[in-house]
């Protein structure tokens, strides 16, 4: 019998790395009131810590599953820090305007500094929790058990992204091309509020579908050519619309995540990478553009736009960061007034109830609360989304400190989620576990800048419902091996 083999040894990488970490720790510690420029700097080697000890401890490539999860926290939450250790910047972004629209609250240093320390700390925590349970790398032989079972789950990931695709890819296209149009007509935020909203009822379930049943295709047929072009067309054509419309959410994650799991098929060579950033950095100049007017209505879109949009003192780039680490507004405000001013319960637990069905969170006495409608709407009375955070939604549950326990305990859960798949070997010979992995990537992609609710009903129809049809058919159409042996 061939036993696992599991190095179980931190690398001395990691040793270095960490009391490097330490020291800056320390260094930011001395500085004290005087810290602020170089916890901007604290931030970005926390980042790199991350991604490097993960592949590191983990044995995987820099361009990971971990490292696609971790870049994006890290934009959501310090993305205008790290432009401001660059030098960019200093007159915009958090701290220089009212961090909260209508409330008059603009932070001072600071408390600017409180809110960079506790980012810095959820973001270390977050990590430790994701990598002190996920376990080292194991190695174990093939059988012809497991060879057998991974084609038998591949062909029933197969067989339920075909009966998916027929109902959800048309829907999901559809509603993609009427969001254009109400976009073209009426604005973008018409798409979110008011009598135009897209973003409830069951066609919005549904959706949460699309992406799982493309991974299906992809997985189960082992990336058979024509299901894999098929599979790209299906995407652009839910893609296009959606960039139109002035889109910049869930198909971004989407879009990184493929690009992902095509590059663990070949070689990723210079030539490649060099091609992604141009077409990346040409891809948000458009969708700059299309961003600028999104609010008016996209029918004043013209080539003078675009024209202008590739002004050579614009910047999409940076623009980009301090955008996406707007989200870092969202704990700072609350470090200043407190989590007090939240008048409900416990968010994780509405969430954990509600998410199947609100009746239940009705029959318990329990009222159903988005914390990020709650903040916009009630709570600033604005009729627009300010959006969310996790460090943010961490606070409000647990205090100050509470908190932290919070984010290590929400690393724990998504560094497991996301472990279970590391390269194309695993989509082949662990194909259920592959697929919950990317699936759950695609969706917590955004959670750093929202709230665990949509997370978790995102999972449960998106991922959940997959999993149960895998189960059914595995114990309708097809019997266990075991007991196929048993008969042999």
């Amino acid at each position: 019998m061939v036993k696992n083999k599991v190095k179980n040894k931190v690398k001395k990488n990691t040793v270095i790395a960490t009391f490097g970490i330490t020291i800056l720790i320390s260094v930011c510690i001395i500085l004290g009131d005087r810290s602020s420029y170089m916890l901007n700097w604290l931030g970005i080697a926390i980042y790199l810590y991350a991604i490097l000890t993960w592949k590191w401890e983990r044995e995987e490539r820099l361009f990971s599953i971990y490292t696609i999860f971790f870049s994006f926290f890290f934009l959501f939450n310090y993305g205008q820090c790290a432009m401001w250790a660059l030098g960019i910047g200093w007159d915009r972004g958090i701290g220089t305007d009212v961090v909260a629209y209508g409330t008059g609250v603009i932070p001072n240093e600071s408390q600017m500094i409180t809110a960079k320390w506790y980012t810095c700390i959820c973001m270390l925590l977050f990590h430790y929790g994701a990598m002190m349970f996920t376990g080292k790398g194991s190695y174990r032989p093939t059988t012809a058990t497991s060879i057998e079972k991974a084609k038998q789950d591949r062909k029933l990931l197969y067989i339920c992204g075909c009966i998916l695709i027929t109902i959800v890819a048309p829907l999901a296209i559809y509603q993609r091309v009427k969001e254009l149009f109400i976009a073209r007509t009426y604005g973008y935020k018409a798409l979110y509020y008011g009598g135009m909203s897209t973003q409830s009822g069951y066609i919005q379930i549904l959706m949460y579908l699309f992406f799982p049943t493309l991974l299906c295709l992809l997985i189960g047929s082992n990336f058979k050519k024509k299901v894999t072009r098929a599979v790209i067309i299906i995407f652009l054509l839910y893609t296009i619309p959606a960039v139109m419309s002035g889109d910049r959410g869930s198909w971004i994650y989407s879009l990184v995540i493929l690009i992902w799991i095509f590059a663990q098929r070949k070689k990723v060579t210079l030539k490649d990478v060099v091609f992604w950033i141009i077409l990346g950095v040409l891809g948000l100049y458009i969708l700059n553009v299309i961003t600028d007017v999104r609010d008016t209505g996209l029918d004043s879109l013209s080539i003078k736009s675009f024209i202008n949009g590739f002004n050579i003192n614009k910047s999409p780039i940076i623009d980009a960061f301090f955008e996406m680490g707007g989200s870092m507004g969202i704990i700072t405000y609350f470090l200043i007034v407190g989590n007090g001013i939240y008048p409900y319960g416990n968010t994780y637990i509405t969430a954990i109830l509600g998410a199947i069905s609100s009746r239940l969170l009705s029959f318990l006495g329990i009222k159903q609360v988005l914390i990020s409608n709650w903040f916009s709407q009630e709570y600033l009375g604005i009729s627009w989304g300010t959006g969310f955070s996790m460090i943010g939604e961490a606070y409000v549950n647990g205090g100050f400190f509470g908190g932290f326990v919070y984010m290590f305990i929400i690393g724990i859960i998504i560094g497991k989620l996301l472990s279970r798949c590391r390269d194309s070997s695993n989509m082949g010979q662990k194909p259920i576990g592959a697929f919950v992995s990317i699936a759950m990537l695609n969706i917590v992609c955004g959670f750093p800048r929202s709230a665990v609710y949509l997370v978790i009903k995102e999972s449960v129809y998106g991922v959940l419902t997959i999993l149960l049809m895998v189960w059914l058919l595995r114990n309708t159409k097809y019997k266990s091996l075991t007991s196929v042996r048993k008969g042999a």
